[in-house]
C-alpha cells in the first residue's frame, strides 16, 4: 500500500492519501501536484517572493516520475520531494508578527510504502542499531534455472539468521539457519518455501520472514539486553529484602522475563558469607549470581550483590555488579 502525505512548514496539520498498489497513478498524482504548487507560488506575488528549491532534472539527473519510479521503498523508507520558497516581507510579518528570524517555507510530498508489519516484536528488531539485513541475489537469480544457491543474512551483532535458496529437480527450496558467529548451528533450521518471487515486495516479504524465525531462534535475545540488566543493578541498590527468592523475583520481575525464560538463573549465598559471620572477616556479605551460560551472548553471565544484614534479618542492597 503507497501512501501520499503532504504537509507545509505554513500550516498545522497533513493530508494522508492512499494509493493501493497502484505507483503509476500515485506517480501521475505527484508530479502533478509538484507541477501546480509551482504554478500557484509564482502566480502570487503578493504572498510568495521567490522559489528557493524544487525537484529539478538537471540537479537530480533524472525527472520526478523516473526518480520516483526508481525509488527503493524499504521497510522504513519514505522519499521527501520538497519545494522551498520565500515569502514576501509584508505577508512574512502577517504570518510571523512575534519571529525576529528569516524564515523559508517548504512544502513537502512524502510518499511512503506501508508493509504489513503488525508484530512489534518485528518492528522493535529493525530498528535495533546493531541489526543489518543483506539478500545477495535479485529476483532474476532465483528464477533463473540451474542448480545455483543463493543466500540472504540477517544479523543482529553475532548471532543472526541465513535464508538458502537451493533448487534441485527445478524446484525451488528455501530454508531458514540459525547462525552465530557466522556459523549455522546444526539441525537448528526451518524450511520457508512461501517467498513469491513474482511479488514486487518479494525482498521486504523475505526480511521479514527472516524476523519472525530470528525472534524464534532467539526469543531471550529478542528481548533482554545488557542495558536492561545494568538498570535492574542500578535500582536494586539500597532496596531491602527478607529472603534470597524475594530477590530473585523482584529481579525477573524488573527484566520482564520469567524462570522459563533464564531457566538456569540463580542466586546463592557466597563462602565467604560464613567468614563473617564468624568475625573473621569484615565486609559487606555477598550473594553470587548468574543467568545461566549463553545468555547476553556470555559465555559465563555471573553478577555478585553486596548487603548488609539488619537487626531484624533484613538484607539491605549496597551494590550489584558483573564479575
Amino acid at each position: 500500500m503507497y501512501y501520499l502525505r503532504i504537509y507545509s512548514s505554513e500550516k498545522d496539520g497533513s493530508i494522508m492519501l492512499p494509493f493501493n498498489n497502484d505507483l503509476e497513478s500515485l506517480i501521475t498524482y505527484v508530479v502533478d501536484q509538484h507541477e501546480r504548487i509551482i504554478r500557484y507560488l509564482e502566480s502570487n506575488n503578493k504572498k510568495y517572493e521567490k522559489i528557493a528549491f524544487i525537484w529539478d532534472k538537471d540537479r537530480y539527473d533524472e525527472t520526478l516520475e523516473v526518480s520516483i519510479r526508481n525509488f527503493d521503498f524499504g521497510i522504513f523508507q519514505s522519499m521527501n520531494v520538497q519545494i522551498f520558497y520565500d515569502l514576501t516581507p509584508e505577508y512574512d510579518k502577517e504570518m510571523h508578527s512575534e519571529e525576529r528570524i528569516d524564515r523559508r517555507e517548504v512544502i513537502h510530498l512524502e510518499i511512503m510504502k506501508k508493509y504489513p508489519l503488525k508484530e512489534k516484536g518485528i518492528i522493535d528488531l529493525m530498528t535495533r542499531p546493531e541489526y543489518y539485513f543483506v539478500c545477495d541475489f535479485t529476483k532474476e537469480m532465483a528464477l533463473r534455472e540451474g542448480m545455483d544457491s543463493h543466500t540472504a543474512r540477517l544479523r543482529v551483532g553475532d548471532i543472526g539468521v541465513e535464508y538458502i535458496l537451493s533448487k534441485k529437480a527445478e524446484k525451488r527450496y528455501g530454508t531458514i539457519y540459525k547462525v552465530k558467529e557466522n556459523k549455522a548451528i546444526p539441525n537448528k533450521h526451518c524450511i520457508y518455501d512461501e517467498i513469491d518471487f513474482e511479488d514486487p515486495d518479494w525482498e521486504a516479504n523475505l526480511e521479514i520472514a527472516m524476523c519472525k524465525a530470528f525472534l524464534q531462534f532467539y526469543p531471550l535475545e529478542s528481548t533482554l539486553k545488557k542495558e536492561n540488566v545494568d538498570e535492574v543493578f542500578r535500582k536494586i541498590v539500597g532496596m531491602r529484602f527478607n529472603r534470597i527468592s524475594n530477590i530473585e523475583y523482584w529481579i525477573l520481575e524488573n527484566l520482564q522475563v520469567t524462570k522459563e525464560d533464564l531457566p538456569d538463573f540463580v542466586i546463592q549465598e557466597s563462602e565467604i558469607n560464613e567468614e563473617i559471620r564468624q568475625g573473621k572477616t569484615d565486609v559487606d556479605y555477598v550473594l553470587d549470581g548468574t543467568l545461566g551460560e549463553g545468555v547476553l551472548n556470555k559465555q559465563y553471565p555471573d553478577f555478585s550483590i553486596t548487603y548488609l544484614m539488619t537487626n531484624h534479618n533484613q538484607m539491605i542492597i549496597t551494590d550489584a555488579r558483573w564479575n
